[in-house]
């Protein structure tokens, strides 16, 4: 039991002297269900560390490539299990000091299950993505971005952390589209031990407009048309017929 408490008390004291400015986590979804991952850290540190901590998220995160501000050389980075959940430990040779950036790019295997996503009502499928602060440390600002595969579009966002209250002028998400790809954005600000960030989506696959639809616009644009015509050719007949009141008198 001392030990632990030593532990702990070891990190947090190493967790102090480095502060995690923002955390943007992107997950691009992929149509077999796997997933892509993105982690884009600023941090900063008054003292000289040779270790970073962060949550992985999911337990089944392989890594694929980790940068330091931009460079590959005299970084790496190992998974390991810490108070039960899964964290990224982030080593660097030689150690450093000061404000720093790491892009830690990864792949999730089984990230999207179809078959208990959906299909359900309007043939949308429900699934939902969340990111925990597991370390003692809070996270200054910590954003989430959800990528669906291409070809597919939000139905509805049906949960979120911070949750969209009514009082509240707008919701906490936003969305965006990204080179043909539907995105959802959330983002908590400062994001402490145990809190949150994510959301519950629905989302269905893009409908391309019916053949009816082109038909009903033509018409429409034809009916503007010809009736503009008409308008014109109503207000020249009561112009010509001032006139030629105007004469008689």
């Amino acid at each position: 039991m001392t030990k632990s408490y030593l532990l702990l008390l070891t990190l947090v004291s190493a967790l102090s002297a480095q502060t995690i400015n923002s955390l943007d986590q992107t997950l691009t979804i992929q149509k077999d269900g796997s997933a892509k991952v993105r982690f884009d850290i600023q941090f900063s540190t008054m003292d000289s560390i040779a270790t970073l901590q962060i949550p992985a998220g999911y337990t089944d995160t392989e890594v694929e490539a980790v940068k330091l501000n931009g460079n590959h050389v005299g970084i790496k980075v190992e998974k390991i299990i810490d108070r039960s959940s899964p964290v990224f430990q982030i080593q660097f040779d030689p150690a450093i000091m000061g404000d720093h950036v790491v892009v830690l790019d990864g792949i999730i295997s089984s990230f999207l299950d179809w078959e208990e996503a959906g299909p359900e009502e309007f043939k949308t499928y429900n699934w939902e993505s969340y990111y925990t602060n597991t370390l003692p440390g809070p996270i200054e600002s910590c954003g989430l971005t959800v990528i669906l595969p291409e070809g597919w579009n939000y139905h509805r966002i049906t949960g979120s952390d911070p949750k969209f209250k009514k009082k509240e002028p707008k919701p906490p998400y936003t969305f965006k589209m990204i080179d043909g790809k539907a995105t959802a954005s959330i983002t908590r600000a400062p994001m402490e031990y145990m809190e949150s960030v994510g959301i519950e989506y629905a989302f269905k696959k893009s409908e391309k407009p019916s053949i009816l639809i082109y038909i009903g616009l033509l018409v429409g644009l034809l009916y503007m048309y010809f009736f503009r015509h008409l308008i014109l050719n109503k207000d020249i007949k009561k112009s010509n017929d001032s006139d030629e009141s105007k004469k008689e008198k």
